[in-house]
C-alpha cells in the first residue's frame, strides 16, 4: 500500500479535526509547538542530506543512514536510531528493526521506481513539505499520550493502539526510539507494537515521492530562515534540544542564501512547513500538563541518593514529582516521574526541589525525601537527554 496524494489530504483533515477537539487554547498551542518542533528537528538533517546527495550526485542517500531518519522512507534505517535502540532495547531488537527497515526500503523502492525519476534532485523545501503530515499528527498525538497509560485496555487493544500510534505519529528514527521508551514504562505491549510499525511501515515511509509537490520558493526560504533564527537565538526555544541551536543557525544562513537563489520562483505549497515552524517559534507553548504518576526509577537502587526538581502531581493517594525530558524535540518528550514516600504539604502543580534516599518498598522504588523546597517554575520546563 502506498499513501497517495488523496490519502495524504485525508490525513491533513484528520489532523485538523483532532486539533478542533483540543478546545483548550493551551492544548492547541502545545499541539502546534510539538508539530513545529518536529519540523525544526528534521530541518538540519534534511539540509545535510540534500547537500550530501548533491555531492554524491544522487547515488547515495546519505541522510537515510547517517541522519535521525527525518527524510522519506523507513526511518529505522538511521544508524544513530539503531544505536539508541541497541542501548534501550538490546542488540536483537536493534538489528531486527534495521534489517526490516532496509528490506522495506528495498521493496518500496522497486514499487516506486516510476515515481523517482528525479531522485537526485533533492530540495530542502520539498523534503520538509513531505514531513508536514507526520509532524502535524505527531503534535496532535502528543496531547493524547496519557491514553497509553489506561489500565482498562486489553492486550489486543494495547497492541492495536500502539500500532496505530506508530503509523500516524511517524516520528523520526531517534524520536521513535524515545517514544517507545516512554510507552514501555506505561504499556510494554503498546511499546512493542509501536516499534513494529514506527520507522518501518509508518505514514512517512509509505508516502509517494513524486517530486511534484513543493519545490523552490524564495519567500518560503525567508520564513524558514526567520523560524530557525529564532530557535537558534533562544537556544532551542523549548522546542528542540539546545544542541540543535548551532545547526539551526547554520541552516538559517543557508536558507537566506537559497532565498536569494530562488527569489524569482513561487510555490505556495512550500510555505506551509516554514509557516508552521515560525508560528510555533513565535507563539511558544505553555509547559506540558503533568499527569504522569508512574515511577521511572527502575534503574535506581535502594540507598542511592537522588536530587530532583519537578512539578507535584497526585493520584490515588500517591504523590510524585514529574518533569518531561526531551531527546530530540518536544514531540517526543517523555515524562520522568519520581514517586514520593510521603505526600508533601504543597499544592498540585507547584514546583519542588527534593533531595533524599531511594527506598525499596515491596519492589517499588520510592524516594524518602530528606529535604523538600518550594521553587519557582523554571523558564524551561524540560530537561534534556
Amino acid at each position: 500500500m502506498i499513501v497517495s496524494v488523496n490519502v495524504r489530504t485525508i490525513l491533513y483533515g484528520m489532523a485538523a479535526l483532532a486539533l478542533t477537539m483540543l478546545t483548550s487554547p493551551d492544548g492547541l498551542r502545545n499541539a502546534l509547538a510539538a508539530s513545529a518542533s518536529a519540523l525544526v528537528e528534521a530541518t538540519p538533517f534534511l539540509f545535510a542530506g540534500a547537500a550530501l546527495t548533491r555531492l554524491c550526485k544522487g547515488r547515495w542517500r546519505a541522510a537515510e543512514y547517517l541522519g535521525c531518519g527525518c527524510g522519506g522512507g523507513p526511518s529505522a534505517r538511521s544508524l544513530p536510531a539503531a544505536a539508541a535502540t541497541w542501548l534501550l532495547f538490546g542488540p536483537y531488537v536493534a538489528l531486527a528493526r534495521f534489517g526490516a527497515a532496509s528490506a522495506a526500503a528495498w521493496i518500496l523502492s522497486r514499487s516506486r521506481r516510476h515515481c523517482d525519476q528525479h531522485a537526485g534532485e533533492v530540495r530542502p523545501l520539498r523534503e520538509l513539505a513531505g514531513v508536514v503530515p507526520a509532524a502535524l499528527l505527531a503534535g496532535v498525538a502528543a496531547q493524547f499520550n496519557t491514553f497509553f497509560g489506561a489500565t482498562h485496555l486489553t492486550a489486543v487493544e494495547s497492541a492495536l493502539a500502539g500500532a496505530l500510534f506508530g503509523f500516524v505519529a511517524a516520528p523520526c528514527g531517534l524520536g521513535a526510539v524515545a517514544v517507545a521508551g516512554t510507552l514501555r514504562q506505561r504499556d510494554p505491549i503498546a511499546a512493542a507494537a509501536f516499534l513494529c510499525i514506527a520507522g518501518l511501515v509508518d505514514m512517512r515511509a509509505l508516502r509517494v515521492r513524486t517530486h511534484s509537490g513543493a519545490a523552490q520558493d524564495g519567500f518560503a526560504y525567508i520564513i524558514l530562515a526567520a523560524a530557525l533564527g529564532i530557535v537558534a537565538w533562544r537556544h532551542g526555544d523549548a522546542l528542540v534540544h539546545p544542541a540543535f541551536a548551532a545547526p539551526a543557525a547554520f541552516c538559517a544562513v543557508a536558507a537566506v542564501c537559497l532565498a536569494l537563489v530562488a527569489r524569482q520562483q513561487r510555490c505556495a505549497a512550500a510555505r506551509v512547513a516554514p509557516a508552521v515552524m515560525l508560528t510555533g517559534a513565535l507563539l511558544g507553548a505553555p509547559p506540558p500538563q503533568y499527569h504522569a504518576t508512574e515511577t521511572t526509577m527502575r534503574d535506581l537502587f535502594a540507598g542511592e541518593r537522588l536530587s530532583f526538581t519537578g512539578a507535584l502531581v497526585r493520584a490515588s493517594g500517591a504523590s510524585a514529582i514529574v518533569r518531561y525530558a526531551i531527546t530530540c524535540c518536544r514531540a517526543d518528550a517523555a515524562p520522568i516521574a519520581v514517586r514520593l514516600e510521603r505526600p508533601p504539604p504543597y499544592g498540585v502543580g507547584e514546583w519542588l526541589h527534593v533531595e533524599g534516599v531511594v527506598d525499596d518498598r515491596d519492589g517499588a522504588m520510592q524516594l524518602h525525601a530528606q529535604r523538600i523546597e518550594l521553587v519557582p517554575p523554571p523558564s524551561d520546563p524540560f530537561v534534556y537527554w
